[in-house]
């Protein structure tokens, strides 16, 4: 397939040997843009000086815009033609050379007292004398010959537009297969992709006939990000309201733009397409240029077609957020499920419940205000993500409402909305057996809020109020746990020693059981059965039942007599592990000598563990490089080697915060807040925010209280 260039040159050919002139295409400084092709009959000596004399001619002639002749030399003249191709470049078909009627041997007389080069005067020589209709006609001819050359390169032009934008559009299709694709990435690759879109952006509805800007992308520029507007107003609202894709151009001085103008963006032309599932209104996406103030015909179509691939894309992410949603939801209950069976504290499972309704609701704030024993007069309020003024006022608020007059029941069966300081709550009575003992309230965006948030406050609130019941009734239910403690507390007046050799011992289990990878369950088991170890049988028998735990015990003091029988598989790997940690504590060199495989995984284990140590202490880290923070419990971050930003990142989680809003508070940008989570749920080995909170609880730590 012949190139665009050898067309053109074959054309330039054709018309030289028609018009029996030499004929050349200049650019606009005068230089050759295709080699100049000479008639047959033609012999030319001159052609490095007619280059050379171009670049003076053309630059000179360049502001005009029609055809002219041009005497080259006095009385030889030439063609100039100026046309422009596609891409806006003005170029220039020169074409000659010929003298006027009857003009020849003046011509030549007058070059050669003139004119010092004498290759010039085989041009005379050669130039045939045109009268006027000859001359027009020649004329004529060569612009006809610009016009083909036009419509070849324009052709060319578009078919090269063509592919380039079916390669873009399919690129953008491939986009869709994407599993990580989303809405915000989907208008970055649109908005980096498509040269008439300066920006891009897509709001969504955030009241009745209020919408709210949630995506925009100019660049690094995200100014518009959370501005608002109504249904109606402005070319947005019009848009929505119309409901239909429409575009505007030539928009510099509409006072509409004013909406963008207030952040100093100025767009000359606009396109907006409404956003619809299942028959409702869900956003607009809208975009524009600050340069074209007009579109052609075939953008246009082009913006259809992405608006009909962003509804797509919107369709499939909504679907996946649903899916996902309800996939947390059954994970995060079924985590605070376990959670409630294993401790009665009461009010650390309410702030649980917090962060955890904050999360599922995707709420800035949330509280319960609530007695912890239903005969009480005493009134507690724990929150998240209020500030001090909102969460004092709101308080009083609660109490005065609620907790005036004793309830006997709720005092309303169903999720009710109430507003308060310009803030819309949800909230819910929490009760257990037909008693009431607080109101659970979550923030929310608008005063309909959809049936499944009502739902989910629904159940939070009846596990709330199952803990605070299980709580209030510990006394009765746990006295083997309080027992226990008491025993903790004689031992730590009468004999400290030996609790500290405990307490590291248990530390010591537990990092190995991490290590074997061992649930929590099992690691509990040890714990309290290191705590027993030194209590004679006959008090463990009666006040410590569990049947388990006391073999575990029972075994263990086998093994301090027959250590060598660590091998035999009759003996509970929670005894061997007992038994490998506070014999290790009490005395090292007699675990090192054992030769059994548990305990050489063991000794290899402390071996790694002592390297770690040594690490930790070399001197001239500092705590971003250690991991460490003053607020965190003891070895928490160590154990989940996270950073101390990283730390910040996950605090902020565990309160509610969205990525938006820990960008703003860390003074960091939204991608690094993504890319730290990246590496938070890596390090945790979870796949996503919910699995990540319910870990950190499980870890033993929860972030302190507003």
């Amino acid at each position: 397939m012949r190139s665009r260039m050898e067309s053109i040159q074959e054309i330039q050919n054709a018309y030289s040997l028609v018009t029996d002139l030499f004929i050349g295409i200049v650019d606009e400084k005068g230089d050759s843009f295709t080699p100049f092709s000479f008639p047959q009959t033609v012999e030319i000596g001159a052609s490095t000086y007619i280059q050379d004399r171009l670049k003076e001619i053309i630059p000179n002639s360049c502001h005009f815009e029609d055809s002219l002749i041009y005497d080259f030399i006095p009385g030889l003249k030439m063609y100039i033609i100026p046309f422009r191709l596609p891409f806006q470049r003005t170029f220039f078909l020169v074409s000659g050379f010929f003298l006027e009627e009857g003009t020849k041997h003046e011509v030549l007389n007058f070059s050669g007292k003139t004119v010092q080069d004498t290759s010039l005067f085989p041009l005379v020589l050669q130039a045939k004398e045109y009268s006027e209709a000859a001359k027009q006609k020649k004329l004529r001819q060569l612009e006809n010959a610009c016009k083909l050359i036009g419509q070849l390169w324009a052709a060319e032009h578009e078919r090269m537009q063509y592919q380039k934008k079916m390669r873009e559009m399919k690129e953008t299709v491939h986009f869709l297969s994407d599993p990580q694709a989303d809405v915000d990435s989907f208008l970055t690759h649109v908005q980096k992709r498509t040269d008439a879109l300066d920006f891009i952006g897509f709001a969504v509805k955030s009241e009745a006939n209020v919408f709210t800007v949630k995506y925009f992308h100019s660049g690094t520029d995200r100014s518009m990000i959370g501005q608002k507007f109504m249904l109606g107003e402005g070319f947005l609202g019009q848009a929505m309201a119309a409901e239909k894709f429409q575009i505007w151009t030539d928009i510099q001085e509409d006072p509409r733009t004013h909406f963008f103008k207030r952040f100093g963006l100025l767009p000359s032309s606009l396109f907006c397409a409404p956003v619809r599932l299942h028959g409702e209104n869900k956003g607009l996406l809208f975009g524009g240029s600050f340069h074209r103030a007009h579109w052609e015909e075939f953008l246009v179509e082009e913006l259809k077609f992405l608006s009909s691939l962003f509804q797509s894309i919107y369709l499939i992410s909504s679907l996946k957020n649903q899916i996902n949603s309800q996939r947390i939801q059954w994970f995060t209950m079924n985590e605070i499920l376990r959670l409630l069976a294993k401790t009665t504290d009461g009010e650390k499972l309410l702030s649980i419940f917090l962060d955890m309704s904050m999360y599922l609701m995707e709420s800035p704030a949330a509280c319960v205000v609530f007695r912890k024993n239903r005969l009480s007069e005493q009134i507690t309020f724990l929150s998240r993500g209020m500030d001090e003024t909102l969460r004092s006022v709101y308080q009083k608020d609660l109490e005065s409402r609620f907790f005036t007059k004793p309830f006997h029941a709720a005092p309303f069966t169903k999720p009710e909305v109430y507003r308060f300081n310009d803030q819309w709550f949800l909230e819910y009575p929490i009760i257990c057996q037909e008693h009431f003992y607080g109101i659970l309230s979550v923030a929310v965006d608008q005063p309909h809020p959809p049936q499944k948030s009502k739902e989910c406050l629904i159940t939070l609130a009846n596990v709330c109020g199952i803990s605070l019941a299980m709580a209030e009734n510990g006394s009765e239910m746990n006295r083997e746990h309080e027992f226990y403690h008491f025993l903790i507390d004689l031992e730590q007046y009468f004999r400290p020693d030996i609790l500290h050799h405990k307490r590291k011992a248990k530390e010591i289990a537990r990092k190995f059981c991490r290590s074997l990878d061992l649930n929590d369950l099992f690691q509990d088991m040890i714990q309290y059965a290191i705590d027993l170890i030194n209590l004679d049988s006959a008090i463990i028998q009666k006040y410590f039942p569990n049947k388990k735990i006391q073999k575990y015990i029972e075994m263990y003091h086998y093994l301090l007599e027959n250590p060598m029988d660590m091998k035999e598989e009759k003996i509970p790997l929670e005894s061997k592990i007992i038994f490998l940690a506070f014999q290790y504590e009490i005395d090292p060199e007699s675990v090192r000598q054992l030769t059994d495989q548990l305990s050489q995984a063991f000794i290899l284990f402390l071996e790694g563990l002592e390297e770690e140590e040594k690490e930790e202490m070399t001197p001239g880290k500092t705590d971003e490089e250690k991991g460490e923070d003053g607020n965190v419990p003891h070895g928490f971050l160590q154990s989940v080697n996270l950073s101390r930003r990283e730390f910040e990142v996950l605090d902020l989680v565990l309160k509610g915060a969205s990525n938006q809003e820990i960008a703003e508070k860390l003074s960091i940008s939204y991608h690094t807040v993504k890319n730290h989570m990246t590496n938070i749920l890596q390090k945790l080995g979870v796949s996503d925010r919910a699995q990540a909170i319910a870990k950190i609880y499980q870890m033993g730590y929860f972030p302190k209280l507003d």
